[in-house]
């Protein structure tokens, strides 16, 4: 009986514990709050998108700020957005052309969402511990996949070739550091990889010199 009664006792404390796991979401939610109030953020991403990979890089002087860079690796030929207010500029290497009004809106809506986060966009995260990161310690998270439709089949098991979403966070600000998206073996090679930081030197003007955009053909 005492194998029993201590396997017993093993699965009640993982019970008990459980609760932990609320933590941590809330964790990972609140330190995504915080970045989205910083007054200046920069977001280096590394992914795969339809034309293939693509690296950007996004900064941020909120509340009316941004600058971003978009670079394909399979051209290496960049383009390049500013948004000063409720104007917007871009740029394909030839020199700034000022946006439409509706070209800005777009880009002017883009910056307010990609700036900040609501709490239910992170979703769950299990705590997986401090790990060393590109030379940092940093506290890492897990996602949670929802919980699975008990009527589906097929969703009763998760195979190692899934991709998880990982997030760390600095341990000293609590402010997100790096999110990436790779499968479960793969986390050196991630299909998604996203660098986080918060240099106060950013500076983000309207171009100078930049052209007019032209009018809109007549109907």
């Amino acid at each position: 009986m005492r194998p029993r009664l201590a396997a017993v006792a093993v699965l009640l404390s993982a019970v008990v514990a459980a609760p932990a796991l609320a933590d941590c979401s809330t964790e990972v939610a609140l330190g995504v709050q915080a970045m989205g109030k910083q007054k200046f953020l920069r977001k280096e991403t590394n992914a795969v998108g339809e034309s293939g990979p693509f690296k950007m890089i996004v900064e941020y002087a909120l509340p009316d700020r941004m600058r971003q860079v978009l670079t394909p690796l399979t051209e290496n030929k960049p383009v390049e957005a500013i948004v000063v207010g409720d104007k917007a500029w871009t740029s394909n290497g030839e020199g700034w052309i000022e946006s439409g009004e509706a070209e800005a809106s777009q880009l002017v809506t883009y910056m307010i969402k990609s700036s900040s986060q609501i709490y239910q966009e992170v979703g769950k995260f299990e705590c997986i511990g401090t790990e060393s990161v590109d030379g940092r310690q940093l506290r890492g998270y897990r996602g949670l996949d929802p919980d699975p439709d008990p009527k589906a089949k097929g969703n009763e098991t998760k195979t190692k070739n899934e991709a998880v979403r990982i997030m760390y966070l600095d341990p000293e600000t609590g402010l997100p550091a790096l999110s990436i998206f790779a499968r479960a073996d793969m986390l050196d090679k991630p299909i998604f990889k996203e660098v986080y930081s918060y240099p106060a030197d950013i500076k983000i003007e309207a171009p100078a010199n930049a052209k007019k955009a032209p009018a809109p053909a007549a109907k």
